[in-house]
């Protein structure tokens, strides 16, 4: 396994390749990259002599950015011949070995046989999780504050004294030095929901914050003592995507894409039940979603319908977003702005992040201060040309703006149901007197 740095100046020959070439372009500061890492490393082994893969530190490479076309990172680029055959962005480990297999078969090339048989599924590299047990089987026992109602009293005062700066429910209730878990005496994913719910609300509106605040406060005061909030966050999530009025098979309209998210909503609901599903099932689903891309689907369709394709136990609180995301892109639900509509505010929010780039160059320094004041700088630059675009066409702003007050409405409706929901199930998970 061989996997080497290349640079701006000598990629173009690093990637004239007898063999296909993988490009994984990284930046030090970026934690997906890191995380991603080692998945790159065992791809490189499992195709050990078939693929070269490279790294370029994006931040190290003269104008990267716009020279390589990246627009984010990690960004994995497939070369064959010297030339680019495809690329993926932020991809997750299973679209990552999916693609590489997809583009091999593009090429003609075999893929070594352990991964042509089993497709890189986890199935086949976990054999004994391979006939998965009912979620209820394995699941940790909690017991929220520790029994202690002083705990709890004391989360709620720190969530009360936050600072709004800066305001992170979890950690609060955490106390510092503290991980939510041991403190809380429930798992992160409850904190990481509440988190969610309050960042996704105040930072589309900001006037909402004491409300969104107070919203975290009556929610944690629904926490009972002593009680067992293991599966709650779970089932918040299982039915906001599966039971609730915005369930995600109504978003996707291509016959390919809506077949396969009901069979994954099948899925959920079976497992929801209480039956076992098969690890094999779930990345067969996830193998299925990745390549929706061969049937008339775009990236992000094929990308949403894989992260619905996993348990609800690997579901984190960014499934909340993500939904939000469908229902506000839905065309039934707001027929008034249409989808060329938003292509063209795409394009020209492109455009202007380019202009941007072109007028601050990449971001090159270290340190957090550096890449703020950089920040800072592109916000400015950004208002500034939204301005302009807006003067430039007002009709389709008057449009735009229409739209984004939809998707401020329909965005605190989901966040109002799902708080809704979560209170209740606290509630109801109050252990009985006797």
């Amino acid at each position: 396994m061989t996997i080497a740095d290349t640079t701006q100046a000598t990629f173009a020959a690093d990637v004239d390749s007898d063999v296909p070439v993988l490009v994984d372009f990284w930046a030090p500061w970026c934690g997906p990259c890191k995380a991603l890492t080692p998945h790159i490393e065992q791809l490189a082994a499992d195709y050990d002599g078939r693929l070269k893969v490279l790294k370029l530190n994006i931040d190290d490479a003269p104008d990267g950015w716009a020279h390589f076309g990246v627009r984010g990172v990690p960004t994995l680029a497939f070369y064959a011949n010297g030339k680019e055959h495809g690329r993926l962005t932020g991809p997750s480990t299973t679209r990552l070995r999916v693609m590489v297999e997809k583009w091999f078969g593009d090429l003609g090339l075999d893929v070594p046989v352990a991964l042509g048989a089993a497709g890189g599924d986890a199935a086949v590299r976990e054999p004994a999780r391979a006939n998965a047990q009912p979620a209820e089987a394995s699941r940790s026992t909690w017991r929220s504050f520790g029994g202690d109602a002083a705990a709890k009293a004391a989360c709620l005062e720190r969530l009360r004294d936050g600072a709004p700066n800066g305001y992170h429910p979890s950690a609060l209730m955490a106390g510092e030095g503290h991980a939510f878990e041991a403190a809380v005496g429930a798992p992160e994913k409850l904190g990481q929901l509440l988190d969610m719910l309050y960042w996704i609300q105040s930072g589309r509106d900001p006037l909402a914050t004491d409300s969104t605040k107070q919203q975290v406060l009556e929610l944690v005061d629904a926490m009972p003592v002593g009680a067992d909030l293991g599966p709650v966050a779970d089932d918040v999530l299982y039915e906001l995507g599966f039971a609730s009025r915005w369930e995600i098979t109504q978003y996707f309209a291509n016959p390919q894409s809506r077949a396969l998210v009901d069979q994954i909503a099948a899925a959920h609901r079976l497992a929801h039940s209480g039956e076992a599903v098969a690890v094999s099932e779930w990345a067969a689903l996830q193998r299925r979603a990745v390549l929706l891309v061969d049937h008339g689907c775009d990236a992000d369709v094929s990308q949403a319908v894989e992260s619905f394709a996993a348990p609800i136990a690997e579901w984190t609180a960014r499934m909340l977003p993500a939904i939000i995301d469908r229902a506000t892109h839905d065309e039934s639900r707001y027929p008034e702005w249409t989808a060329p509509e938003r292509s063209r505010i795409d394009a020209i929010q492109e455009a202007d992040r380019d202009r941007i780039r072109a007028e601050l160059g990449d971001f090159h320094g270290d340190g957090d201060e550096a890449r703020s004041a950089w920040m800072a700088k592109a916000a400015e630059l950004h208002a500034q040309f939204d301005r302009q675009r807006r003067a430039e066409q007002p009709e389709l702003y008057a449009r735009y703006e229409g739209w984004l007050g939809f998707e401020k409405h329909t965005l605190m409706q989901i966040c109002a149901d799902v708080a809704a929901s979560l209170r209740a199930r606290l509630l109801a998970s109050a252990p009985s007197v006797r």
